[in-house]
């Protein structure tokens, strides 16, 4: 149950996503350009997908995980598709070193480490 739930959330959330990149890329010269900048940005940092962390590898060789490069060409595909339906350009993959799953990462993470914590440490005893 707790994973056709899941499914059904990440199916949601695809289309979601998908459907507003389309307009983004199809609306006007300047969420056109804003769409397409934020996919040259954003774009490199999906490389960290495809590498296994010691944790996945693991879960692979006990079958009880899954191979992520095995899921790639899908994901290429969904991407692509909705990048050209959207009238945007894929960015060449090039210059990112992915290392988050090294536990090596930019000073953002801090940041967006406090925001996410933040109710947390507002109210210790609570209980969601």
């Amino acid at each position: 149950a707790i994973a056709a739930k899941s499914l059904k959330e990440v199916r949601y959330h695809l289309r979601h996503a998908s459907d507003w990149l389309v307009r983004f890329g199809d609306g006007t010269d300047e969420s056109h350009a804003r769409a397409q900048a934020a996919l040259n940005h954003l774009l490199p940092y999906c490389q960290e997908f495809w590498i296994g962390s010691d944790a996945e590898t693991q879960a692979v060789q006990s079958s009880t995980g899954a191979d992520l490069a095995s899921l790639k060409a899908d994901w290429d595909a969904l991407v692509d598709d909705t990048v050209q339906e959207a009238t945007l350009q894929r960015p060449a993959v090039q210059g990112y070193v992915p290392q988050g799953k090294l536990g090596v990462h930019s000073e953002h993470m801090g940041f967006l480490l406090a925001e996410m914590q933040s109710l947390a440490r507002t109210h210790p005893q609570a209980v969601w």
